[in-house]
């Protein structure tokens, strides 16, 4: 399989690239090419035909503020460069001061809707290729640790089969750009260091900087990738001259055009967070400090905040923050807010009832692989704890696999790099977004939401099916363990899924 510097050409290349050129050298194992091809073949044609029913059949208040994203698309649609805040657009939130290229590239390819459908569904149309791009990359990233045809099969699999990222891949969200970039990004740097290439890492630059125009906590992902980089090239110092100088000589059209991109992209990056900055006081402001409060309530999101912040500074009564919240429009930022104000006004009769950090965290972790493992939007579909029991299993095995089996002589350092990146935005999330979050509402569950490791997701799958299967050195025990794992995996997803769901998920949509 050739490794381009660049971004692909074509996106209809992706699904035809994984197919084709999935097959390796070296440990393939006993699997041929050609059932791999095969099988891979129908695991993405059962993938795509699964996201055409979500996107044909869910109803628009089911995904995470699908509403909202689809809103904003439309107001983009309707400019040619950037719009600006106005009353047609305060209902969905900031549609300036705020990351903006996810809803620039939807509302563009929304004018090609010619087709007859409704805007909601081409665009949910529109989202389903970003998922396959995000499997692609996975698959590539895994193929820079093995070439294990196993391993590469049963990525496949779990990829295509998180129930949660299974119905995002068909809802309107930036976070399918978001996920796509953050693989595409992981994956160009961790080839780089394997091949010397400078196209590569110039491409992990631009969709580095492309990820923190989709979105803010693509922030962090930027940090744990660069101190990588500095920390793997600081042996190389002093062969850096001439490998820059080799490098300048040898560069394609291809990467001039992306290294342009790269300094298009990092120059709107400045403008848009060091503005908000010295405008502000904040990389990411609040729709209240943009706009006025008064019209910022025109948002449920933001209504939330405001309607609640209030409450707790005791700027209003329990009864008028009651009263304020029934004027939200969106239903499900209503209940919510309802939620929260009942809840916060419980802690403050019983302030025992706030949890430490160690139980904090254990919350933290049942609701993350609830969200994950189940769907978690304005609709919930859980499975009960004994349910995620195998979930575990595999995870803890394949931890297992990854302290017995990784050796640096051996594997490389790649494997824990890939580690460091898990642990490092896991950490921030959990600390800098979540428990933050926490201690301002007294909610542990909210802004806990298993999409947001979404943008780890390539690491953390290829790093569990690498070391799952290496922990055993018997072929048959792989092959039994790569099945009962796929049929976890497959079980929890979609069967799970048309067993669960009621009438209220459904919508047929005009």
């Amino acid at each position: 399989m050739k490794s381009p510097g660049t971004l692909p050409d074509q996106a209809s290349q992706v699904f035809g690239d994984i197919v084709t050129a999935i097959p390796g050298k070296g440990e393939e194992g006993f699997i041929s090419a050609t059932f791999l091809r095969w099988a891979t073949g129908i695991l993405l044609a059962y993938f795509g035909a699964r996201l055409l029913f979500f996107a044909l059949n869910i109803s628009s208040f089911v995904p995470p503020d699908e509403v909202t994203h689809a809103g904003i698309c439309k107001v983009f649609s309707k400019v040619f460069l950037l719009p600006e805040n106005s009353p047609a657009s305060y209902e969905f939130g900031l549609v300036t001061n705020t990351a903006w290229l996810y809803y620039w590239i939807m509302g563009k390819l929304l004018n090609l809707n010619i087709f007859g459908l409704s805007d909601l569904v081409f665009l949910r149309l529109l989202n389903i290729p970003l998922a396959f791009g995000t499997v692609w990359y996975a698959l590539r990233l895994l193929r820079l640790l093995t070439d294990n045809r196993l391993a590469h099969l049963l990525l496949i699999v779990v990829t295509t089969n998180t129930p949660m990222f299974s119905l995002l891949s068909a809802s309107v969200s930036y976070d399918n750009l978001a996920n796509l970039l953050a693989a595409m990004a992981i994956y160009y740097e961790f080839a780089f260091f394997k091949k010397r290439t400078g196209g590569l890492l110039v491409t992990s630059l631009l969709c580095q900087s492309a990820g923190s125009l989709t979105k803010i906590t693509f922030l962090p992902l930027i940090l744990v990738l660069n101190i990588l980089l500095v920390l793997n090239e600081a042996k190389n110092l002093q062969t850096v001259p001439e490998e820059f100088r080799r490098q300048f000589r040898t560069i394609s059209r291809h990467t001039w055009l992306t290294l342009l991109l790269l300094i298009i992209t990092a120059g709107l990056n400045l403008q848009l967070y060091a503005g908000n900055y010295l405008r502000y006081g904040a990389p990411n402001p609040g729709m209240s400090q943009v706009i006025s409060p008064v019209t910022a309530m025109q948002n449920g999101l933001d209504a939330r905040g405001i309607i609640f912040n209030q409450y707790k500074e005791g700027k209003i009564s329990y009864m008028d923050a009651l009263i304020l919240t029934g004027e939200i429009k969106h239903p499900g930022n209503k209940a919510d807010t309802f939620y929260l104000l009942m809840n916060y006004e419980k802690l403050k009769r019983n302030p025992q009832l706030w949890l430490s950090p160690l139980n904090y965290a254990n919350a933290w972790i049942q609701t993350m692989a609830a969200s994950i493992f189940g769907i978690r939007a304005h609709l919930g579909m859980f499975k009960p704890p004994l349910y995620l029991l195998p979930v575990y299993v595999i995870m803890a095995l394949a931890l297992l696999g990854f302290i017995i089996r990784w050796r640096p002589r051996e594997a490389g350092w790649n494997p824990l790099s890939l580690a460091v990146v898990i642990a490092f935005y896991a950490g921030f999330l959990v600390y800098e977004v979540n428990y933050d979050t926490y201690l301002n509402y007294g909610e542990p569950t909210l802004t806990v939401y298993g999409r947001y490791l979404f943008i780890v997701m390539a690491p953390v799958y290829v790093l569990l099916c690498h070391y799952l299967l290496c922990l055993f050195r018997s072929e048959f025990v792989r092959t039994a363990l790569a099945l009962a794992t796929a049929l976890v995996f497959i079980s929890y997803d979609f069967p799970w899924f048309l067993m669960h769901a009621t009438a209220e998920w459904y919508t047929w949509l005009p």
